[in-house]
């Protein structure tokens, strides 16, 4: 291993291990070892079991690309005179007093027992009835996240690129020839060892962290992008408590009046409510209800986007608050909250915080028991507003970071300094959660702004985007490191204007012209793209990646770098 390599390696070691009192414990050397695999002989359902299976071959491929072939069994096979890896809920892990199955999200223990070592979460199905078309029941694999963890502290593993498509499981990889995919760089690595005395337990910081499509690959696992795994979220949830194509002929009062008229016939995702009907409200609480019957933990509540004040009698009266809608919203969805934690204790709603309710309620700080806010606005200046309200469960974001408000979402839009702050702030600020508008798509161009994301999260403090880069590059591109990395730089530093301050939600987003209207500083695609990309930049561009590409020293580096090209090539055009 290269010095490189190594300095970003130690750089971000981020579960700071103890030292070990005695020597190490070797799992590997010169090509040898007497370990075994073991996976729990049964699981809480065929997707578990299939998914363990598929995480023991993960940490099988990373030793076999050390030369090493460890077996995989269940654990009534195991070879006792051998010492074992145990991966999950084994009885063995049991017999050592580990109550897996009270760890929270995707936590995870490493624990040497003698010779042995275990790695295990909290494996468990998905609970929650999925009813929406397009979305799947996700497991959550507290072991796999263990795992992942495990390889990239102590077996040099890097998770470069997604393994899996959208919407596709980790039980669902044993199609991938892991040892040959350009997701993976398993860096030589001798001896394989840990400290002799490890006795972690972690939790990550962050419960989910996804988009749309989901994912939730190796990869994912790996750069904590979880799915949600029993969370409902949709944001704006009036539609779904009140279908139009069931309630406008039957029921038209159920929709806001304006200008003297119902809101009825409005194409999909822009239905507006009679907030003040008391049939409405009754509809938007039996919706909580309904989500959480479906078995999930935490569900979700927010207005329609496009909010427009329903002009009725009843909604202008409710609360007394005049025309003082936020605070409408407020107290409406307070009461909603209040009502679901008397009916079903111990289920988390979440309210979203967006536009209309964008700051805080003044008529009161304390929400009840059961209440996350939802924040749309994660700049320090979104967040400061609550300081001294008392949330119980905290805070959840959607960040709007890959919305491709001003171009394609094909070309890129941050860069690692902008995520580097803002993992930091999100962390600071007791935000557990993050929905992303936009996935972000482009693993050649983007890929180590992602990399750097995941990584923040788990150590904020000490990890840097700077050695966050230099770790990708190190690991995905070889002989051609040095080259990508300034490849990198000049591509970042050319977008960094737009990543910090003209992306969406961000200071100069947008102002209000002479008239009182909102206006976008840029609004033309082509003069955007035109400004960020001056032909000298690109052709300085093109000289690194042409340099890049004669470097290429493996097929690997070869798919990575013509992943790069592909999307370098569509941006110069």
């Amino acid at each position: 291993m290269n010095d490189l390599i190594r300095l970003a390696t130690l750089v971000t070691f981020v579960l700071a291990s103890p030292t070990a009192s005695g020597a190490d414990l070797i799992l590997a050397q010169k090509g040898k070892s007497d370990y075994q695999i073991v996976i729990p002989e049964s699981s809480a359902s065929p997707s578990i079991t299939q998914g363990l299976h598929e995480t023991a071959r993960l940490l099988q491929t990373a030793f076999l690309a050390n030369g090493v072939k460890l077996p995989i069994v269940t654990e009534n096979l195991r070879d006792p005179k051998k010492p074992s890896i145990w991966l999950g809920n084994t009885t063995f892990a049991k017999e050592q007093k580990l109550e897996i199955a009270k760890l929270k999200g995707w936590g995870y223990v490493f624990k040497v027992v003698g010779n042995d070592l275990i790695i295990a979460g909290h494996d468990h199905a998905a609970s929650a009835k999925v009813s929406r078309p397009g979305y799947i029941a996700w497991d959550r694999f507290g072991t796999a996240k263990g795992v992942v963890e495990f390889l990239q502290q102590y077996v040099s593993t890097r998770f470069v690129f997604p393994d899996l498509p959208p919407n596709t499981p980790i039980s669902q990889a044993s199609k991938i020839d892991m040892l040959a995919s350009p997701a993976f760089e398993f860096l030589k690595t001798d001896p394989i060892r840990i400290p002799s005395d490890l006795n972690l337990s972690i939790t990550p910081v962050i419960e989910f962290n996804t988009s749309y499509p989901p994912q939730g690959s190796f990869y994912d696992i790996a750069h904590n992008r979880f799915p949600m795994v029993d969370t409902l979220f949709g944001g704006h949830t009036y539609e779904r408590a009140i279908p139009p194509e069931i309630y406008e002929k039957s029921n038209p009062e159920y929709f806001a009046l304006v200008g003297g008229k119902r809101l009825v016939g409005q194409p999909p995702g822009t239905a507006q409510y009679c907030v003040g009907n008391p049939e409405v409200q009754e509809l938007l609480f039996k919706d909580l209800i309904r989500a959480i019957d479906q078995d999930y933990h935490c569900v979700d509540l927010g207005q329609p986007d496009g909010f427009r004040p329903c002009e009725s009698e009843e909604s202008r009266k409710l609360f007394d608050t005049g025309e003082d809608w936020s605070e409408k919203l407020w107290i409406l969805h307070r009461n909603l909250a209040e009502r679901v934690e008397k009916e079903r204790p111990g289920k988390i709603v979440t309210i979203m915080s967006y536009i209309q309710t964008a700051n805080p309620p003044k008529t009161f700080k304390k929400f009840p028991s059961n209440v996350r806010i939802l924040l749309t606005g994660t700049n320090e200046e979104d967040i400061a507003p609550w300081k001294g309200y008392e949330v119980p469960q905290g805070f959840s974001s959607y960040i709007y970071n890959w919305c491709p408000n001003l171009s394609t979402r094909y070309t890129p839009m941050r860069t690692p300094l902008f995520v580097e702050a803002q993992v930091k702030r999100l962390v600071k600020h007791n935000i557990q959660s993050v929905f992303r508008d936009g996935p972000g798509d482009l693993y050649g161009l983007e890929g180590p702004t992602y990399y750097t994301m995941g990584r923040m999260f788990e150590n904020p403090e000490k990890n840097t985007a700077k050695a966050m880069v230099s770790e990708l590059c190190a690991a995905a591109y070889g002989q051609a490191a040095p080259t990508m990395v300034s490849f990198y730089t000049q591509l970042y530093h050319g977008i960094e204007l737009y990543a910090q301050y003209l992306g969406t939600r961000d200071p100069a987003w947008g102002y209000r012209d002479i008239y009182g209207r909102a206006r976008k500083y840029l609004t033309d695609p082509m003069q955007f793209l035109g400004f960020l990309y001056p032909p000298n930049l690109l052709a300085a561009l093109e000289r690194d990646l042409a340099g890049a590409e004669k470097l290429a020293d493996t097929p690997k580096v070869q798919q990575r770098l013509a992943l790069v090209r592909r999307e370098f090539d569509y941006l110069k055009a």
